[in-house]
């Protein structure tokens, strides 16, 4: 049987950055702390691995015969002609979670 952290204490030995909360009955904590020397047997607190920021996404923005404009993912292509196509920037999207 693996011990309940086995996830976390693996990412840690492999250099990952280990967070903890306490958990008490009559306590509310509500930030992750990062720990260098996690107590895996702590009765109080729970561990996880440090989220990674994603890579933001982007959207292109073009205006097409001075009229339309259209959005392109990022990395997405468009057939470029400068007589009618003018780049006017990138919009950055958000995940509301």
């Amino acid at each position: 049987m693996q011990h309940k952290w086995h996830k976390e204490i693996k990412a840690w030995a492999d250099g990952a950055e280990i967070e903890q909360i306490y958990t008490y009955a009559n306590l509310n904590f509500d930030s992750w702390e990062q720990v260098h020397s996690p107590c895996w047997y702590e009765d109080n607190a729970k561990f996880r691995i440090k989220p990674q920021p994603k890579e933001p996404q982007y959207l292109k923005v073009f205006k097409i015969n001075n009229t339309n404009i259209k959005f392109i993912e990022d990395g997405g292509y468009i057939e470029h002609n400068s007589d009618y196509i003018e780049y006017i920037g990138k919009i950055k999207l958000e995940d509301d979670n």
